[in-house]
């Protein structure tokens, strides 16, 4: 489907944008990919044009977004467990406004094609895998965030409805990959593990018991599972994109210092800020449809990872 189209990448300089640009040009797409501030696109090609702006300023959001065919939206303000309790307010706000608009925006252009990044945070917390009919039932396990993406899935619902943009919707769950945030202060679990490990933190501090369980699910699988589902199932109808596999904070630590050749001692720090204990979604769905499954494994993704983050240093 991507052949010879114009396809925007809205977050192009970070980890899901970072692995969709490399995806789309090597199936012969013409690509735009944005960039902003300190984050930048490391990848050349002559079918990639690189836009340095702020998607939150309306004329440069609708200067990028002219001409495009199909959009991926995967432009975002992250951060980790500490901001996460500490100031949700500021992803909150920052997101909902970004991605309403880019979401409208693509009908206003009459674009054929938008995907959305939603989160498993629009699923209320249990200690079973989501399926995607529980998208909206009770409060979400994430409160502010995920109300927010609940919207932003209802906002893709309703101009799919009135416009002829297609949309797809995908929930992915603990994503990871080598074009990640190692920021200390902003990342997530994994990027911030690996980031203590090459400064040889000794005591190993690890926020939370070490018992909180993830579907960690790797980038490019991610980025397939999104790509295909924009291809086949662009009908505004949420999908969860992530592995089966399950494994817990103590076995992502085990694997990240055995690679790195590191034996410190290991302090859990329960007190510190850190997610759910449970935080696991249910593939069945896309599988099914979609015919995709994840295919790397923790180990074999954290070692590409931290390979990765080794070469960008």
């Amino acid at each position: 489907m991507y052949k010879n189209k114009n396809v925007l990448v809205a977050g192009g300089a970070g980890l899901v944008g970072q692995s969709l640009i490399t995806k789309l040009l090597d199936q012969g797409a013409y690509v735009s990919a944005t960039q902003y501030k300190s984050r930048k696109i490391d990848i050349t090609h002559k079918n990639l044009e690189i836009v340095s702006c702020d998607l939150t300023n309306p004329d440069d959001a609708r200067s990028v977004f002219r001409n495009m065919d199909i959009a991926f939206l995967a432009a975002a303000k992250v951060g980790g467990a500490k901001i996460n309790q500490e100031d949700p307010s500021s992803l909150i706000m920052y997101n909902l406004g970004l991605s309403a608009n880019l979401i409208a925006l693509a009908s206003k252009m009459r674009l054929d094609r938008c995907a959305f990044i939603s989160s498993s945070f629009v699923y209320p917390y249990t200690t079973n895998p989501h399926t995607e009919n529980e998208g909206f039932v009770d409060n979400p396990s994430v409160y502010g965030l995920g109300w927010i993406k609940r919207y932003l899935e209802t906002l893709c619902k309703h101009f799919h409805m009135t416009s002829e943009t297609k949309y797809t919707i995908v929930r992915p769950t603990a994503y990871y990959g080598p074009h990640d945030n190692f920021n200390i202060e902003e990342c997530h679990v994994i990027p911030a593990l690996i980031t203590k490990a090459f400064n040889r933190m000794n005591p190993f501090e690890v926020w939370g018991s070490g018992e909180e369980v993830r579907s960690f699910t790797y980038v490019d699988d991610l980025v397939e599972g999104l790509m295909l589902a924009t291809e086949k199932y662009a009908v505004a109808d949420p999908l969860n994109i992530c592995t089966r596999e399950t494994h817990n904070i103590k076995e992502v630590v085990s694997i990240i210092l055995q690679y790195m050749n590191f034996k410190p001692m290991i302090v859990y720090c329960p007190d510190k800020p850190s997610s759910l204990p449970y935080i696991v979604s249910d593939p069945s769905k896309a599988e099914d449809i979609l015919h995709w499954k994840a295919r790397t494994s923790l180990k074999e993704g954290i070692k590409k990872t931290i390979r990765g983050a080794l070469l960008l240093a």
